[in-house]
Formats: structure tokens, C-alpha cells, sequence
């Protein structure tokens, strides 16, 4: 499958000597040198912990390498998986987690006179965004704070008039604290969509506004009627980075 970008590395680089990388619908069989990394969301039923992919396919951990049963309702994870079997009990796989890091995940707030000052619209540097799942999500570059944490915010203005031209208009924001230094680290977030996700909504889709510190201000759109459900593909990173910044 396709991955997301190279920060991922830190998913695999303990486990690069043992295994190696796989599609979702690969047909040779399952193999435990194989992985896959995916998007996904957490699901907790009656206790018992599984993931749901950006895909809509569900995992069910029949194995682990790692702790995970801690993991709250809802929670985004980027996960390295190993493929254990083809769907049964009402999963689409039984799967090894092999490893799993926690996305930050927000939903989206209004932005208003009395607070678009701590919200902030500091330059930002985005790798990426994408739809997956009833979420946007946003790869970005950072100089890292010394000492104050930063704000990333997807918002809707409440203090501009936008037109109606059947989109769903927001902006991302981020507010550097003006703490910054000179090292660079590259994250995500995941923004809940809700009633304004693929389905969800009768919109023709997303313009979101960035302050792109290569090229200033710009609308970044995302047509719903693009985006289509692949079943082999666990997550679709890479479609905006020719249009964004």
C-alpha cells in the first residue's frame, strides 16, 4: 500500500531487519516478515480494543508487540500492522500490531473576534492534506518550540462573509507563540469533519484557507466528488502536495 511520508520511518526502523512492506490485498499469502502502516481510528466495544482504517476496513488485534488495550474510544493512530488473515467475525483482517503512534486530533471551533488572537494565522509549511475516513488530515513542518506548546486550529470565520458556491469554507491556523528555534519536526493532525464529511453533507466539498510561508495566502479545495473509497488502500496521502504552498 501506499505509506504517508517519511516521518513514518520511526514506525519501522526497529523492525526493517525482520520485515518488509505489503499491500493490503496482496494474494501471496500472509507472511509474518510483512507489515502495512494505515491511518485509522480506535474502536472500544464492551472492553475489547480494534481499529477501524481510514478505508472503513476493520482490525482486529489477534496479536501484539506492543501495549495497547489503554487506548480510548476514538483515539488516531498511524499503525504498523501485520496481516494475519482474511476477513472473518466481522473483520475485514485479523492483524499483528507491531507498533502504533497517537495522531493529534481535533475537532473544528469557531473563530471569533474575541479569540482569533490566541488562535493565531502564523506562516505555515504543509507537506500534505488529505481526506480519510470523516477526517482532514494535515502534514506539516515546524521549528519546534523552546519552551510554549503550539496551537494548529481548523476553524470556520465567523467574522468574514463567505460566498455560497456550495463548499464548506475553513481555514487552518497555527500560532507559533513566538517561541520558536531552529530545529525542524515534521508532524499531523486529524481534524474531525463530522456532519460536514464525505456522506455526511450535501456540499460539493472543502475550501480551506492556508498562510502559506512560501506563498502566502491561499484556498486549498477538495472536491468530495474526487475522493473514492479503494479498499486496497488503507490511506491517500500525496493527491494536494502539487497544490499546496
Amino acid at each position: 500500500m501506499k505509506k504517508l511520508s517519511y516521518y513514518l520511518l520511526l514506525l519501522v526502523l526497529v523492525l526493517v531487519p525482520t520485515l518488509q512492506s505489503c499491500d493490503l490485498d496482496d494474494d501471496d499469502g500472509y507472511s509474518l516478515g510483512n507489515y502495512t502502516i494505515a491511518l485509522g481510528t480506535v474502536k472500544v466495544d464492551a472492553g475489547n480494543v480494534s481499529f477501524v482504517l481510514d478505508n472503513g476496513e476493520k482490525l482486529w488485534p489477534a496479536a501484539t508487540l506492543v501495549p495497547y488495550k489503554n487506548l480510548e474510544n476514538g483515539t488516531r493512530i498511524i499503525g504498523n500492522f501485520t496481516l494475519l488473515s482474511d476477513a472473518q467475525n466481522g473483520f475485514d483482517h485479523y492483524v499483528r500490531l507491531n507498533d502504533y503512534s497517537v495522531i493529534l486530533t481535533k475537532n473544528i471551533i469557531n473563530l471569533t473576534e474575541e479569540n482569533k488572537d490566541s488562535i493565531g494565522d502564523d506562516p505555515v509549511r504543509i507537506t500534505d492534506m488529505w481526506v480519510g475516513g470523516d477526517y482532514l488530515n494535515v502534514e506539516f513542518d515546524m521549528n519546534i518550540p523552546g519552551a510554549l506548546k503550539h496551537r494548529v486550529n481548523l476553524v470556520k470565520n465567523t467574522t468574514l462573509q463567505y460566498p455560497d458556491d456550495g463548499y464548506i469554507h475553513l481555514e487552518y491556523r497555527y500560532n507559533d507563540m513566538n517561541d520558536v528555534t531552529d530545529y525542524v519536526a515534521h508532524s499531523i493532525v486529524s481534524f474531525s469533519l463530522g456532519d460536514m464529511g464525505v456522506g455526511h453533507t450535501d456540499k460539493k466539498g472543502l475550501k480551506i484557507r492556508i498562510n502559506s510561508a512560501v506563498n502566502g495566502e491561499k484556498v486549498i479545495t477538495i472536491d468530495y466528488k474526487d475522493l473514492q473509497t479503494n479498499k486496497s488502500i488503507a490511506a491517500l496521502p500525496g493527491k494536494m502536495k502539487e497544490r499546496i504552498n
